[in-house]
């Protein structure tokens, strides 16, 4: 089996596909979030009107596919972060990083998405200056990072094996 475009790691018949035919619906603000980068990815520009705001589905529609490229290909998501969004949430916060490719050239989009939970089910907004924060205390905390290798310092000697400082060097 495939997986997912949203980068999961779970089969797509399991994870956005039965949120982007309408067999099932998003528990949280990421999930949402990855169902939309995958409809990108499968130039399916009604689930993401549908998936839209009520307030704002008539611009999107107006919009029209015209905003999905034929040229762009979608490469991966990374969720960078997320606030709030949970099964309990009416409201929540993703950031996100998508990479693709348009005219043979690497690219990526970062954007801070604000979702909503309406009458039990989430949906994206597009216009979030004018919507409440989110608030921080809901943060995910970053990984930490551990390193393998002890880290080499600027005065330390290279570990090229030139004898050289490492800022003189390498670093």
């Amino acid at each position: 089996m495939k997986n997912c475009p949203c980068g999961s790691n779970f089969p797509f018949t399991d994870c956005c596909a039965p949120l982007i035919r309408g067999t099932g619906f998003a528990d949280t603000a990421e999930d949402l979030m990855r169902s939309r980068y995958t409809a990108f990815t499968l130039k399916n520009w009604e689930y993401l009107v549908i998936t839209s705001h009520p307030e704002e589905k008539k611009e999107i529609a107006k919009l029209g596919p015209n905003l999905i490229e034929d040229e762009v290909v979608w490469k991966r998501l990374e969720i960078m972060n997320t606030r709030a969004g949970g099964n309990d949430d009416s409201q929540g916060q993703v950031d996100f990083v998508a990479h693709y490719t348009k005219d043979s050239v690497e690219q990526s989009l970062r954007e801070s998405s604000r979702f909503y939970k309406i009458n039990g089910r989430w949906v994206y907004s597009r216009k979030d200056s004018t919507l409440p924060p989110v608030p921080a205390a809901t943060q995910k905390k970053p990984k930490t990072v551990v390193r393998s290798e002890a880290k080499i310092g600027r005065n330390d000697p290279c570990s090229c094996g030139s004898g050289k400082k490492y800022k003189k060097c390498c670093g």
